[in-house]
């Protein structure tokens, strides 16, 4: 019965991801909203098998190890969407800058405490790096000569959605330690529920976006 135990977190994934083929057009442009369809698709089964893997086998007390052998998809992938949405000169540059130094906190992490232990220093400094990415996704915004109803725009609920979810992040990171102890009833812990809302916030804006996507879609054929 443990099995069936699924997270939350991981339904939500795999909620959006069934949204991602479903709202996202074939022929979507820009095409990089395609790599969100393999992206979560890759998420969503890596979160399940690890999560299948610690309930599984008991000789696994964790899996942090699945874990930091991942976290490098995924910040990469966060760094390669921001540098198309991001209407910036040199985002480019900014973000290949970005993953590098990140690169470097990761392996300095890897050589200090070993793959073991989880990269939570890594995570928090990536966490960091998002919201800054998202304060420069609205500063773009404003420099905009055209009207732009961000309301419909794709890029905007999935900026939003980072930003609500890695804001929160940092905060519950930079106390990881002190927070992850703290139970509430004994069993359920306080940093789990949060994530748990976070997963939720954020993919709930994400699945908006695929929404609006697609919602161009058609507004785009009815103009023909």
């Amino acid at each position: 019965m443990d099995l069936l135990k699924i997270p939350f977190s991981i339904i939500i994934e795999w909620m959006c991801f069934f949204a991602s083929i479903l709202f996202i057009p074939k022929k979507v442009q820009p095409s990089y909203w395609k790599a969100f369809i393999v992206y979560l698709g890759i998420l969503a089964i890596f979160e399940t098998c690890a999560h299948l893997v610690v309930k599984t086998f008991p000789t696994f007390k964790s899996n942090h190890v699945l874990y930091n052998g991942f976290l490098p998809i995924y910040c990469f992938f966060h760094f390669w969407i921001f540098s198309k949405v991001i209407n910036l000169k040199r985002i480019r540059i900014i973000c290949l800058t970005l993953a590098a130094l990140l690169s470097i906190g990761y392996m300095i992490e890897w050589y200090h405490q070993g793959f073991g232990s989880y990269f939570y220093r890594t995570n928090t400094a990536f966490s960091g790096l998002v919201v800054l990415l998202c304060i420069t996704y609205y500063f773009s915004l404003f420099k905009q000569e055209e009207y732009h109803d961000i309301l419909k725009d794709a890029a905007f609920w999935f900026v939003t959605g980072c930003l609500i979810f890695y804001a929160t992040n940092t905060t519950v990171n930079a106390f990881f330690a002190e927070i992850i102890r703290v139970k509430i009833k004994g069993q359920l812990s306080i940093r789990y529920a949060i994530m748990n809302i976070l997963n939720i916030l954020m993919y709930s804006c994400w699945m908006k976006s695929f929404l609006c996507l697609r919602n161009k879609r058609i507004y785009t054929r009815a103009s023909f």
